[in-house]
């Protein structure tokens, strides 16, 4: 119900053209509902489960209906035919025996020449087939089915966890957009201020006019900053639309709602490298796929083994309608089949199998390492981001006192325009520098879950 209220919020939104201040769990909730790469995780989720359910159905006898019409003039089908229906006699048998010679014993004539009529025949049959033992490979494709089933469910898993990768990136990225709005809209208002300074010294005779067109065309360059940061961010709103699942929708209908900071304590690389061997769920999926890769090799054995089966079937025959009973009879019985040589094709797949085994072995063990390498790379990154995340708070302090002392001296003809301009640039973009050093280090962090496998909906929903 909660999913769906969100969902009818923001459909409501679209409706009444205003703005409607998106959470990231909000972002994150609507994706897993309507995000289409999840969906189609889903839809092969879903077809894996009714291939095992499939597969199951092989315990189980295949009861076959048929009903068959057959007109013939071919003596052996005819004859066949009014046998099934019990209406041969030695009399009607003469249609198609020659048993003239049969005559003399009677001393009359009995039997005439065979004429080889068309004759009809309706057959209604109910057949079973039941395997009793296929050596031993029902029950190992059903095993295999099975384990390729849940496999999907880490799958999907592992997708899910894309989707809130995907969504939380593109949400901080609105957020940074966001922000570079604000900081431009500062910027403008000291801009303004300086300009408003330049003018008033001018006018007073303690500062010359080129001064003021000097504050006067930076004043508009920052202007032109609001305009381009506000572009941005309505194209990272978009591409946060897209991730979520939303297409053809205003990104205008929405605002990112969140400050650019860190909240979480760093954790060691060991924490790391534990979690996502153990519990990164592409990897879990690839280990029981090599684990199905052993048992493919124990199915392909089957071919050597010998299989028994039971089969019967009940049959009605009649000349002249359907499910008629002129003639009923059954037949039950058991087989054993055994290929005693097939030219070496069943061992040699035996041994194929066998070595396809061995290579996804060695393909797990590559991928656990190269996880262990994506977890050590992503926490290096992190750390280098809070290194310089704390490098850019430091600064933003030190340019904050040098843009105060610099304000003074130029209202103290101690400093240029062009000084105060500079500083005020250099102050500018190390604010900026700072929020993307905070964007940086989210993204790392967030990069560094996922890695780790650990990007779950219930740890990672943000705050408002």
């Amino acid at each position: 119900m909660r999913r769906l209220g969100i969902l009818l919020a923001l459909i409501s939104v679209v409706i009444t053209g205003y703005a409607k201040e998106l959470t990231l769990k909000e972002a994150i909730d609507i994706a897993l509902q309507r995000n289409y790469e999840l969906k189609a995780s889903q839809r092969q989720l879903k077809s894996k489960e009714l291939e095992y359910l499939a597969t199951k159905g092989l315990r189980w006898p295949t009861i076959t209906f048929s009903e068959m019409f057959m007109r013939t003039n071919i003596p052996g089908w005819a004859m066949m035919n009014e046998l099934n229906q019990h209406r041969l006699t030695m009399m009607s048998s003469s249609k198609y025996v020659d048993m003239t010679s049969m005559n003399t014993m009677f001393g009359m004539p009995m039997f005439q020449p065979p004429h080889y009529p068309e004759w009809n025949n309706w057959q209604t049959k109910i057949q079973f087939q039941l395997p009793i033992w296929a050596g031993g490979k029902i029950g190992t494709g059903i095993q295999m089915r099975e384990k390729e089933f849940q496999a999907s469910k880490f799958d999907l898993e592992r997708t899910k966890q894309k989707v809130i990768y995907d969504v939380t990136k593109a949400y901080y990225g609105a957020l940074l957009a966001k922000e570079a709005i604000k900081l431009a809209k500062q910027a403008y208002k000291s801009m303004e201020k300086h300009y408003k300074t330049a003018e008033t010294m001018y006018n007073n005779g303690l500062a010359i006019y080129a001064d003021v067109l000097r504050a006067k065309v930076y004043l508009s360059k920052v202007k032109s900053k609001i305009t381009e940061a506000e572009n941005q961010y309505m194209v990272a709103k978009r591409g946060l639309l897209l991730a979520m699942g939303i297409d053809n929708e205003d990104p205008g209908q929405i605002d990112v709602v969140g400050q650019l900071e860190l909240k979480e304590q760093p954790k060691d690389l060991q924490f790391w490298e534990k979690v996502a061997i153990s519990s990164r769920p592409d990897l879990i999926a690839l280990r029981t796929r090599v684990e199905n890769a052993k048992r493919y090799a124990a199915f392909q054995k089957g071919d050597m083994l010998p299989t028994i089966g039971a089969f019967g079937y009940y049959q009605m025959d009649d000349r002249y309608s359907p499910f008629g009973t002129d003639g009923t009879g059954f037949t039950l019985g058991i087989a054993l089949n055994w290929k005693i040589f097939d030219g070496f094709q069943a061992y040699n797949r035996y041994r194929a199998a066998k070595e396809t085994y061995r290579k996804y072995a060695n393909l797990k063990k590559g991928f656990e390492e190269y996880i262990k390498f994506s977890v050590y790379k992503a926490y290096k990154d992190y750390m280098t981001a809070l290194d310089r995340l704390k490098a850019a708070e430091d600064n933003v302090k030190y340019a904050e006192e040098v843009l105060k002392i610099t304000e003074k001296r130029y209202k103290n003809q101690l400093a240029s325009m062009i000084d105060l301009l500079d500083t005020q640039t250099m102050y500018d973009k190390i604010k900026f520098e700072k929020a993307k050093a905070t964007y940086d280090a989210n993204i790392s962090l967030l990069e560094l879950k996922y890695q780790a496998g650990q990007l779950k909906k219930e740890n990672n929903g943000g705050d408002k």
